[in-house]
């Protein structure tokens, strides 16, 4: 079984190199490998924004041929509800800067709203459940540009009715549906989208960590 994991930032790969010991194989696409008990594990580093992580993973794709692939990072909060560090179970990603509506609905999988894997969904919230940590389960928006102020960060909310945002999901979410490949996205609160506090690498690492038991019981 191979299995794929997507990240954007150096400081999102950093816990997964040091839990799967991995050793990199590719350089011009930031491409790590290694096996962990009876999976093989392809790790790529994308960049940010929504061409790099499409690029990203059809290559994947292509030259890997995974069986499952998982997007993981961090995210800021479109809602206040949740807190920093929270774990958010993407269910669909969409994108926040496609207009208008209708196309993006006529042209992007699911109606532009393009759902996860139910089973790897399933699987990884009965892990939070165990682990009694705190997630919240909801879309994310994706678009090529920061979210810093709390205008910004409520209009993308009103619009897509998501609870996450960032820059990658939905491409990544659209490229594994037209390729036929099960995907999921565990992102983790790294601020509330308003430019204020930021704890990337915090929460990085703690989609990573999840990730890792996730791909233990695939």
């Amino acid at each position: 079984m191979t299995i794929g994991i997507i990240a954007a930032m150096d400081k999102e790969i950093k816990k997964y190199q040091e839990i799967f010991q991995l050793i990199q194989t590719n350089q011009e696409f930031n491409i790590w490998e290694g096996n962990y008990k009876d999976k093989k594990i392809i790790l790529c580093l994308s960049g940010i924004g929504k061409v790099n992580a499409t690029i990203t993973t059809q290559y994947l794709i292509d030259i890997y041929y995974p069986d499952y692939i998982i997007n993981s990072g961090c995210c800021g909060s479109l809602v206040e509800t949740g807190k920093v560090l929270d774990t958010i179970l993407v269910s669909y990603a969409t994108y926040h800067d496609f207009s208008p509506l209708r196309i993006m609905e006529s042209c992007v999988p699911d109606y532009g709203k393009i759902k996860v894997d139910q089973k790897l969904l399933k699987l990884a919230e009965n892990i939070l459940k165990e682990s009694k940590l705190p997630y919240r389960i909801g879309g994310i928006a994706s678009g090529d540009c920061f979210i810093t102020s709390h205008t910004m960060r409520d209009d993308i909310y009103h619009r897509t009715n998501c609870i996450a945002v960032d820059m990658e999901s939905a491409s990544i979410a659209h490229t594994c549906r037209k390729n036929q490949i099960p995907y999921l996205i565990i992102r983790s609160i790294s601020d509330f989208a308003d430019g204020v506090e930021e704890q990337e690498e915090e929460a990085a690492n703690i989609a990573a960590t999840l990730t890792s038991e996730i791909i233990d019981k695939i």
